[in-house]
């Protein structure tokens, strides 16, 4: 696998707890961390969570639930700048596109909020159930592409730019500077494309922190690094044979003209004679020579490719409108938008979109066919979601996934969610649901483990009583304190606690609950591990087994 993304990660000793997890597997000290911020714990330790990830989740889903709704656009805007200055990669996820699981077109104010989430700075947007249950998986991947493709022509470069150079701490380190230069010179030149040759991948995360309008091709030897260029805004990975030299200015030439050739087969960009490149690499030292510091070896080169000035290049329809759509502006403010951006409507088809899409993998999508239809249409990383199915299961859909791409010599990536720790109520008894009345009075116990065990029920004329699985509920919340279950559908305000392990509550709606349904607790520090024993599980014995690019940690 190529990330984890794991659940509800509230300190960056959650972080490095995780990373010394995947430290213990082999193979899993190439996989990056994505933390899920998701509750108001995770909102106060952010910039320490930020240093300590590889990459962010703007978890919208349980954190609409552990914050007030109305504050989580805030949030979204915070965690994706903080993340931008850092120059580290940024999802946002949950219900972007919910309607198309059963409809062939999203909602007006759908539409909106994918435009916003690439206006704020956001690296890649996440499909959830849109791709892993919905009725139409590759018509709802498309229209989230044509969405990005459209809203990333309204981003005003040159301000973002000064903006994101402008809050980023100085003095900057060596290779920073050079590669936030590299993004002016590139602008300034109208350069159609920069060139990192790179085994890191610390030089392209630099550059694509900077949010350079043209693509940032990343040529590397890594595999891996090619496939977690999926995640970082405006990068395409290109994958060199193991043997390949840089060290040489013949062995740059000849790379750029295999670069150039791949560029124009895969319609990433083309690139003609007189245009304008600029390239990053380390140029190579003596063994014996030694330097004050390891910054002083990335050098950064303008190039004009073939003959400049050549009186026979033709601009192309991809030339004409990056040179010439913009010259009237109708909206003008840390964006920018063009009549012909709103009524032409095959404008985005000339240009490159660089905001990536994540797709979760589910019965809808996870055949071959589908995979690879998703593929066409714009995916960058599939999501293996560990809240269901088994190691066995997940497997055959990570084969298919790699065969497929495979064969359209495919980079994208993979990512396994974990399930993280989660709260649910326990079981009822009978297995029957019961009513709960707005204003009635409810016994709320923490039976922590024994919650399958453990039945419910509601008396006639008498006690109603729950569990809940959180052994220190009773220890965590006090008066006052509001618990949500089923997704918020179900709210019960804290009068009392009555012992260590019950409390008093009021029901604040009328509503009928089911058994095993999740618990949200706003405002309230839940004191629970990052990784249960089945997520340490899944990290070992999968993601890192099986080489996955990425996880989220919730």
């Amino acid at each position: 696998m190529d990330f984890v993304a794991a659940s509800f990660v509230q300190s960056a000793a959650d972080v490095q707890f995780i990373r010394s997890v995947l430290n213990g597997a082999k193979g899993g000290e190439s996989v990056k961390i994505i933390s899920k911020i998701e509750n108001a714990e995770g909102l106060r330790r952010y910039d320490e969570i930020l240093e300590a990830s590889d990459g962010i989740m703007v978890a919208r889903g349980d954190m609409g639930m552990e914050i007030p709704p109305e504050k989580v656009p805030l949030a979204q805007k915070m965690l994706i700048t903080k993340a931008n200055i850092a120059g580290k990669f940024i999802i946002t996820a949950t219900q972007m596109l919910e309607s198309m699981i059963n409809s062939p077109r999203p909602t007006r104010a759908e539409m909106t909020d994918v435009a916003n989430a690439v206006l704020d700075g956001t690296d890649a947007v996440m499909l959830s159930g849109e791709t892993a249950n919905g009725q139409f998986p590759e018509l709802v991947v498309s229209t989230m592409a044509a969405l990005c493709q459209n809203a990333e022509e309204m981003v005003d470069a040159d301000k973002l730019y000064n903006f994101l150079r402008n809050h980023t701490p100085k003095p900057m380190m060596g290779v920073e500077a050079i590669c936030s230069g590299a993004v002016q010179t590139a602008m300034d030149s109208k350069a159609k494309a920069i060139l990192c040759i790179t085994t890191s991948g610390r030089a392209p995360a630099l550059v694509s922190k900077f949010r350079p309008p043209m693509p940032v091709l990343v040529v590397t030897t890594e595999p891996q690094l090619v496939k977690q260029c999926r995640s970082m805004f405006g990068q395409v990975g290109i994958l060199l044979k193991p043997s390949t030299s840089t060290s040489s200015e013949d062995d740059v030439h000849n790379l750029i003209e295999e670069v150039r050739a791949y560029c124009k087969a895969m319609d990433i960009v083309d690139l003609r004679d007189g245009d304008s490149m600029v390239v990053l690499n380390r140029r190579s030292v003596a063994r014996d020579q030694a330097l004050p510091y390891d910054d002083q070896r990335l050098v950064m080169k303008a190039l004009v490719l073939g003959e400049s000035g050549n009186p026979e290049i033709i601009s192309t329809p991809r030339q004409m409108l990056s040179e010439g759509a913009q010259r009237t502006i109708i909206y003008h403010r840390s964006t920018k938008l063009s009549m012909d951006t709103i009524i032409d409507d095959n404008k985005y088809k000339y240009f490159t979109r660089k905001t990536k899409i994540v797709c979760t993998a589910g019965p809808a999508c996870w055949d071959e066919a589908n995979l690879g239809n998703l593929l066409d249409a714009g995916m960058s990383v599939l999501r293996f979601n560990f809240s269901h199915g088994d190691h066995a299961g997940h497997l055959q859909v990570l084969e298919r996934f790699r065969k497929v791409c495979a064969a359209k010599g495919s980079t994208a990536a993979t990512l396994l969610d974990t399930k993280g720790p989660e709260i649910r109520t326990a079981m009822l008894r009978d297995h029957k649901p019961i009513s709960l009345e707005a204003g009635q009075s409810i016994i709320v116990e923490a039976v922590g483990a024994k919650y399958m065990e453990f039945e419910g029920y509601k008396e006639e004329g008498g006690e109603t009583r729950i569990g809940l699985s959180y052994e220190k509920l009773c220890q965590s919340v006090k008066s006052g304190n509001l618990i949500l279950l089923a997704d918020g559908s179900i709210s019960i305000r804290v009068e009392e606690i009555t012992s260590d392990r019950e409390l008093r509550g009021t029901v604040l709606n009328s509503k009928s609950l089911g058994e095993r349904k999740n618990c949200n607790l706003p405002g309230v520090k839940v004191e629970i591990p990052v990784l249960t024993e089945k997520d340490v599980n899944d990290l070992q014995n999968f993601a890192a087994k099986h080489k996955m690019d990425f996880v989220a940690a919730s």
